[in-house]
């Protein structure tokens, strides 16, 4: 998954999300989430940053299933016969919507947790036509997030030697570090101007981002094998 042109696999999971959507299958929604999950460790993702990742979403899922389950239209969703639970349109409806949040979660995991954000930006600029500015400013201010955050660690610090106890979101400790976003904002646009980086300018790519044959053939399975077994098995 990490060797996909990003653009691609955007689309790609867009169309497998919007497919998703459209049904109200359970056993389609564990699927992807089940799927996304192989691929993300077969990745080289840690365990750990999974399960931790995934805490959250159980909640959700566990809250979405017991509201399903509450509120349920008996004629809104009828009862599948071939579907893996049947009898009980309640239980049916609190699962189909938590297996709907794992299998959300999971496609957006499975784009954030392999892919790399400045080989993203750069595929944007590249199949999308991104404009310049953008790409050019979403990495400069990926830059400066290593800087805001040991900015921050620092004046927590220097509170704490005082003997000052501050919360987390503490104006004592976002106001120095937003003076310092726009000063360092600031010189940063000054550098790049000086550089030549101009939202007009004509530029080359030392490295061009280019669409495999491996992208082509994921883009076939999520934007045309799925959405036709889809159309096919019906919902």
């Amino acid at each position: 998954m990490r060797s996909l042109n990003p653009a691609c696999k955007f689309i790609a999971l867009i169309i497998v999300t919007i497919v998703l959507a459209g049904r109200r299958d359970p056993v389609w929604n564990t699927a992807a989430f089940v799927l996304s999950m192989v691929l993300i460790l077969a990745s080289g993702v840690r365990p750990k940053t999974v399960l931790l990742l995934l805490l959250p979403v159980a909640l959700a899922a566990l809250g979405m299933f017991f509201t399903g389950y509450r509120f349920t239209a008996e004629s809104a969703m009828p009862v599948r016969s071939d579907a893996f639970l049947s009898g009980d349109s309640h239980l049916l409806n609190g699962v189909t919507q938590a297996s709907r949040v794992l299998a959300y979660a999971g496609l957006g995991y499975l784009f954030a947790l392999t892919t790399d954000r400045i080989h993203m930006v750069r595929s944007f600029h590249r199949q999308f036509h991104l404009p310049q500015v953008f790409a050019y400013g979403l990495l400069a201010a990926w830059g400066v997030f290593p800087h805001m955050a040991m900015e921050y660690r620092k004046t927590k610090a220097a509170f704490r030697a005082r003997g000052i106890h501050v919360f987390p979101l503490s104006p004592s400790l976002l106001a120095p570090l937003l003076v310092k976003s726009v000063r360092w904002s600031d010189e940063l646009s000054v550098a790049m101007e000086s550089k030549g980086f101009s939202a007009a300018a004509k530029r080359s790519d030392y490295a061009p981002v280019k669409v495999h044959l491996r992208d082509w053939l994921f883009l076939i399975a999520c934007c045309v094998i799925l959405p036709l077994a889809s159309i096919l098995t019906g919902n």
